[in-house]
């Protein structure tokens, strides 16, 4: 019923701008529920009025928080393309400085999509300035006092270079302020904000009345988080140079060089976040040579960093892999049994005469159960199968049970 009341007034007002789609989800929710309970309704959207303005239906509380969410991400924003910093490289924090409280539990209240947009670790809020020792600066609008001021720009000039943080902060709430005997509006300097460099490593920015702070450190794991966004970033333009669409079911497969100095990190960030990049294209991503149904194949470049994508269509397991269903009596040879939800199958402990690792059985674990991007956990006898264990042969004729987090 709430959900009814809340998408029932926005569907006229979308109609002229997406009109066949409004239409079809008018006419589902006709099937669903009494016309009769909708003042209004009607056999199409496109017969219905565009509904009157009601003021009561409006949230103040609501506009405010978004009102001070979206000031914080667009400063954000600012402060990373001033400093060259991509959306996909993560960083450690944003600080919002405020000191009307309001202000700041609006900013909290909204704090997912502020660490979202902004692809930082946290957000930050606080009312003192002096913790970050963050100052205003200023600097004259030559085009603007040049013109009035004449032979007397040099010396306001000059004092306004010199104006302390106090002073500004009160010329900024009374809009203007005697120097060197001529009335300066605030409007006419160049402000900014200035932070010590001893206070961390913060750029500082104010836009629509909020002051935000970007912590611009990095370590090596945010580099690598970046890293593996890049490569995401590569693989979906290969999808699209495939004309692929996302219900493609498909296999990636990189090769690169690791031994080569400059594609060390690449090389540690794909080993460190195959899941996360599994999560992102949502396909799996393996580190071995390109198998059948090649779709496209192409060399990029990340950062100086070179390797091989290769893109495959979905890849069936054949009888000679370790994952082999049995119709009829059991294999020969050592085996064990995996289960899933009510799923089992037998795996064969050493296909091909090579002995089965705990890596490759995870991922045969999730290419059999579509678990790529999730974490498994292998548990046999009530113990984790570590991931660097290499001869599972004390798992012959036991059970392994999947659990996914």
């Amino acid at each position: 019923s709430s959900g009814i009341n809340a998408e029932w007034p926005l569907r006229p007002g979308m109609a002229p701008f997406t009109p066949f789609i409004t239409e079809m989800m008018y006419q589902n929710l006709h099937k669903s529920i009494d016309k009769n309970m909708i003042k209004g309704a009607s056999d199409s959207i496109h017969y219905m009025m565009l509904p009157k303005y009601d003021p009561k239906m409006v949230d103040k509380d609501i506009e405010r928080r978004v009102s001070v969410m979206q000031a914080v991400i667009e400063t954000g924003r600012v402060l990373r393309d001033r400093n060259t910093l991509p959306i996909k490289y993560p960083l450690k924090e944003v600080v919002l400085v405020d000191a009307n409280p309001t202000t700041l539990a609006d900013a909290q209240a909204l704090e997912s999509y502020i660490v979202s947009e902004l692809n930082v670790k946290k957000l930050t809020v606080s009312s003192d300035k002096k913790k970050y020792d963050v100052k205003l600066t200023a600097k004259p609008n030559h085009m603007i006092l040049g013109k009035r001021l004449k032979k007397d720009f040099k010396p306001v000039s000059a004092a306004i270079a010199k104006l302390t943080d106090a002073q500004l902060t009160e010329m900024k709430e009374l809009g203007k302020r005697e120097i060197v005997g001529h009335t300066i509006g605030f409007d006419e300097m160049h402000v900014g904000y200035e932070v010590n460099s001893e206070s961390g490593s913060y750029a500082a920015a104010s836009m629509h009345n909020v002051l935000v702070l970007l912590d611009l450190s990095t370590d090596q794991e945010m580099m690598d988080e970046g890293l593996a966004r890049e490569v995401i970033n590569r693989i979906q333009k290969l999808r699209k140079s495939a004309k692929l669409v996302p219900t493609d079911k498909i296999s990636i497969f990189y090769a690169i060089d690791s031994k080569k100095k400059d594609n060390e990190d690449m090389s540690r960030a794909m080993r460190n976040y195959q899941d996360f990049i599994e999560t992102g294209v949502k396909s799996p991503f393996l580190g071995e040579p390109a198998q059948e149904n090649v779709i496209i194949s192409e060399e990029v470049e990340v950062k100086g960093s070179r390797f091989q994508l290769t893109l495959c269509g979905d890849v069936k397991k054949s009888s000679s892999g370790p994952v082999v269903q049995w119709p009829q009596g059991r294999p020969s040879g050592k085996y064990f049994t995996v289960n899933y939800n009510d799923s089992s199958r037998e795996i064969l402990l050493q296909p091909n005469g090579n002995q089965l690792s705990a890596i490759r059985l995870e991922r045969e674990v999730k290419a059999m159960y579509g678990l790529f991007g999730r974490t498994v956990i292998l548990s046999f006898n009530g113990s984790a199968v570590k991931c660097t264990t290499r001869d599972l042969t004390f798992l012959d004729g036991g059970i392994v049970t999947v659990i996914t987090a």
